[in-house]
């Protein structure tokens, strides 16, 4: 009889263990707490966004060490003036000027607009505008030169954190 009843219990035991069973009854289970997801719906602003935009970029302008831009700008001296000094301070005028426009370009990019006239099944006209709009400061001439009526200049323009914080904090 006593094998009769181990042999039973082995049973019962055996099917707690292989059916997943704990053991427990069911009102002594426990429940696991149910998540009960919310979902928040919130109207925001455009320039809400447009902050959150600004200030990403900002954080990012935080990590960026300084970058120093070199450009050569190029002018040459006209034929018609009064004197070889005038054609050198004028082609010296157009290379500086030539060197603020890239690194103009450089800085806040250059606006292309293009617009073509085809008559007869073919090209008529052909116009193609470029423009550069941005505001250079603390730019400098390291090298000049004037050889065979081109004037050359180097200009170096050195942009810390804060000045890149500045330009695109628009």
């Amino acid at each position: 009889m006593k094998r009769y009843i181990y042999m039973a219990m082995y049973s019962m035991g055996a099917l707690i263990v292989f059916s997943g069973c704990n053991g427990l009854m069911p009102q002594q289970q426990v429940q696991k707490p149910k998540v009960i997801k919310k979902v928040v719906v919130q109207k925001v602003d455009k320039e809400e966004i447009k902050q959150a935009i600004r200030d990403e970029r900002l954080a990012e302008l935080d990590k960026m060490p300084p970058k120093e831009f070199i450009v050569y700008g190029e002018g040459i001296a006209p034929m018609n003036t009064i004197s070889p000094a005038q054609a050198i301070a004028l082609a010296k005028r157009a290379a500086v000027t030539d060197a603020y426009r890239q690194l103009g370009e450089k800085l806040y990019g250059i606006r292309v607009n293009a617009k073509e006239t085809v008559k007869d099944a073919a090209l008529k006209d052909s116009r193609i505008v470029t423009q550069v709009n941005g505001l250079i400061k603390n730019a400098t001439i390291t090298e000049n030169k004037y050889k065979d009526g081109l004037y050359t200049v180097r200009m170096e323009l050195l942009l810390s954190r804060a000045k890149w914080k500045e330009i695109f904090s628009y």
